[in-house]
């Protein structure tokens, strides 16, 4: 994907990139390129990518939603006789690897699209599967109340052990969108004034996932829940910042062995010591 500011400059650009792959044997593919206006848009890795009144968006692409939906289809054509845990367990880790693939972009309004189609799809199994019952039978058979939603999708099964629990279809609509943080074109990882910039965006990072923030509990409990420059508790109420102990710009790592949790005021503290470097703090606390 190459951007320019006018046509005239991309028409050369594409020449260029033409005769570079020449020379090594490769050439572009005609139905793939194309020269486009922003405000007209274009696909690109399953995204669409449009600027809308002078604001880009970018959007799962329609031919991308398209093919999930076949696939959805599929699936469900596939399982009309199985079980309906069965069609639970098939269908929720396509949805899931779906929207997490997407679940970074302009997404929410494709999401609440998706999950009414599949319901359609799976409202229809369900009727074809009981033709002679009626339809306020089949919805207390296969769709379940959940809070103020009383159309989920889901039932209850037995375990080996015996013990019984519930499986529900996950709703694309009900995973968060994440919006990546851009980093600052002016930061670098080398200069230890960015020192806590980096730090600041690898606990944001951390804190997105499950095993970030089982990284961070194990951290926590390390030093029995206290900040290791003070030695106060940490709690949700004072919050808490990662510190290299070994400062990045020293060569330190982003591992567990080589971070540790501190108060935010102490962290601010420790790098705003002028004309020194950041004193490397030891894992654990101090007691008083």
């Amino acid at each position: 994907m190459v951007t320019g500011a006018t046509k005239e400059a991309l028409v050369e650009a594409k020449v260029l990139i033409e005769e570079f792959l020449k020379e090594r044997g490769l050439s572009l593919s005609p139905e793939k390129t194309k020269i486009v206006h922003i405000e007209e848009g274009f696909d690109f890795l399953g995204w669409n990518v449009r600027k809308y009144d002078g604001k880009l968006l970018i959007k799962p692409a329609k031919k991308n939603v398209q093919a999930f939906l076949r696939k959805i289809r599929a699936t469900i054509k596939e399982t009309k006789t199985a079980k309906q845990e069965t069609v639970i367990a098939k269908l929720n880790p396509i949805i899931r690897g779906w929207v997490n693939y997407h679940r970074n972009q302009v997404a929410k309004e494709t999401f609440s699209k998706v999950d009414h189609v599949i319901w359609k799809q799976l409202w229809q199994w369900a009727c074809r599967r009981h033709p002679n019952k009626s339809l306020k039978w089949i919805k207390a058979r296969y769709f379940i109340c959940e809070g103020l939603r009383n159309w989920v999708f889901g039932t209850r099964v037995r375990t080996k052990n015996g013990e019984e629990r519930m499986v529900k279809l996950i709703k694309a609509s009900e995973t968060p969108i994440r919006r990546h943080i851009k980093i600052k074109g002016e930061a670098n990882p080398f200069d230890l004034k960015w020192e806590q910039y980096f730090e600041d965006r690898l606990g944001l990072a951390t804190k997105e996932n499950l095993k970030g923030r089982y990284r961070l509990l194990n951290l926590w409990n390390t030093q029995e829940g206290r900040c290791a420059n003070c030695g106060e508790r940490i709690t949700k109420e004072t919050g808490w910042n990662l510190h290299h102990i070994l400062p990045k710009t020293q060569g330190g790592k982003s591992t567990m062995s080589n971070l540790t949790l501190l108060h935010p005021n102490c962290h601010r503290q420790i790098h705003n010591r002028t004309g020194e470097l950041p004193a490397p703090v030891k894992r654990g606390f101090v007691k008083t």
